[in-house]
């Protein structure tokens, strides 16, 4: 399309490019501005500097804010170009009227405003979009003086404030990610490691404290002397990143309250700026503790079972030495070996219902006395004392030996003989944990002798038990049967203060 050249009353439609083409063209006669050349000086200096700016911008005059602009405002005019030149700024703007207009009726009183990013709803392409605006609307003077128009000066701001938005939004949610993280994290500033954001499972580890704008040593004074803070500094001062696996810690998670030991497994990261300088360190690890409790829960259980196996064996081939000595008829000493392991096999059932963590003294006795009890004649009574596993295990024994004793040369050899078990607790003396005192003695059987060497029964009773629950026993071969007495320190709580007794059992 050919545009004809300005006259010299035109010549500030000369330069500009496309609109000034167009405004060259333009009948201006059928419009409220009439013909340029009965314009005002300070419009067409206003058109005449708008054409010729690389910045969009467009004025609205006169009584119906008739609306023109340059080159530069054509993309944010969109499908609304070229009609929309020299009509009503209400008409063109139509949609987003109700935002603008207030804003013109204030450059129209002779206030410029200025507003940042403002979201517009536009239609300029043939579809509402969501856009927003960088502009300024200033009051534009007649010859006179008088307000006489809008002038504007205007960006588009829309790719901006969606990007922003997105980052923000991305921010947002890589800091919801960074909250609700499993593993703890947080970041530290500067060579007092202050504290610059932490997520809720650090704080969790912690106690819950307030730590943001403060340093490591004010914020988490417990960790003094653990190692933890020469660690941030050697980090922060070497560049060098740090890995822990399963790091012991003590923590107090409440003010004045006890500390508790946990175990993470963590690292130390340096934190660069755009020049490579160090300005903090990035924290993030686990809590580890239940598993490395669990890893030392089946440590202390393979060991356990290494010991319980290597005691078992020695009982058992203490049993078979003292079974099958020389000269002792096979037969009996099948019979003496079977019968002692059934007894140790018994004391381990007891055992193992109670998972290994002791057994209660009348369970030993009953379980180790049930082969045994004929007619009743033996007679058991005490309270519920609680006995450590090794303690157990060599009471269950003695108590085997002491009654295949009593059958075959005591006071259960005979019709009329008796047992009476019986057991008491006292208190230790100042600090010393109870005592428990466990007497044995049979009545009504045939007379008895010291005899001429010691058993397997006494010496397990005289040695073994007594130094397997650090206690004393003596035995004493009264005439009118044997006497066995156990005093030995408790080292669980006694339990049921009650008395138990065969006849309650």
């Amino acid at each position: 399309m050919d545009f004809p050249d300005a006259s010299p009353l035109h010549s500030f439609f000369r330069d500009g490019g496309e609109l000034a083409a167009r405004m060259r063209a333009y009948d201006w006669s059928k419009t409220p501005l009439g013909p340029p050349d009965t314009w005002p000086s300070s419009l067409r200096t206003i058109v005449g500097l708008m054409l010729t700016s690389k910045f969009p911008m467009f004025v609205a005059w006169g009584a119906e804010l008739t609306f023109l602009y340059n080159d530069a405002y054509v993309p944010i005019f969109g499908a609304k170009h070229p009609d929309g030149l020299a009509r009503p700024f209400h008409e063109v703007w139509a949609e987003i009227w109700d935002d603008v207009g207030p804003l013109a009726r204030k450059a129209l009183k002779g206030e410029s405003v200025f507003l940042e990013d403002l979201p517009l709803l536009m239609r300029r392409k043939g579809f509402d979009e969501q856009t927003y605006f960088t502009f300024s609307y200033g009051p534009a003077h007649d010859d006179a003086g008088k307000v006489a128009g809008v002038f504007c000066a205007c960006t588009e701001t829309t790719g901006e404030v969606l990007a922003r938005n997105a980052l923000r939004r991305e921010k947002d949610h890589l800091t919801e990610l960074f909250r609700q993280a499993p593993g703890f994290m947080c970041v530290v500033r500067g060579p007092e490691h202050v504290f610059e954001v932490t997520n809720d499972a650090y704080l969790q580890v912690v106690g819950y404290r307030d730590l943001i704008g403060k340093n490591v040593r004010e914020a988490l004074p417990d960790l003094e002397g653990q190692g933890f803070y020469e660690l941030l500094d050697r980090v922060y001062e070497t560049g060098e990143a740090f890995v822990g696996r399963q790091i012991p810690i003590a923590l107090q998670p409440s003010p004045g309250g006890p500390k508790q030991q946990a175990y993470l497994d963590f690292v130390y990261q340096p934190i660069r700026d755009g020049n490579g300088t160090i300005t903090g360190i990035f924290v993030e690890g686990l809590d580890v503790t239940d598993r490395a409790r669990a890893q030392l829960r089946q440590k202390l259980l393979i060991n356990e079972l290494n010991h319980r196996v290597k005691n078992t064996l020695a009982t058992v081939q203490a049993i078979a030495s003292q079974s099958f000595r020389p000269g002792e008829d096979p037969q009996r000493a099948r019979q003496l070996f079977t019968s002692r392991l059934l007894a140790l096999a018994n004391a381990h059932n007891i055992l193992s219902r109670e998972g290994w963590d002791g057994a209660d003294l009348p369970d030993i006795v009953a379980e180790a006395l049930r082969p045994f009890d004929h007619e009743n004649r033996i007679h058991v009574e005490g309270p519920r004392v609680r006995l450590t596993a090794k303690a157990a295990l060599s009471l269950a024994l003695a108590l085997h030996e002491l009654a295949t004793n009593a059958v075959k040369y005591g006071a259960l050899s005979t019709d009329a003989g008796t047992v009476d078990i019986a057991w008491f607790t006292a208190p230790g003396e100042a600090d010393a944990p109870d005592r428990l005192s466990f007497v044995w003695e049979e009545k009504g059987g045939p007379a008895v002798a010291t005899p001429a060497r010691r058993g397997f029964g006494s010496r397990l009773l005289e040695r073994s038990l007594a130094a397997e629950m650090s206690g004393t026993v003596s035995l004493a071969f009264k005439p009118t049967g044997l006497r066995c007495e156990i005093e030995v320190p408790l080292e669980e709580p006694t339990g049921d203060p009650h008395a138990w007794s065969s006849e309650s059992a």
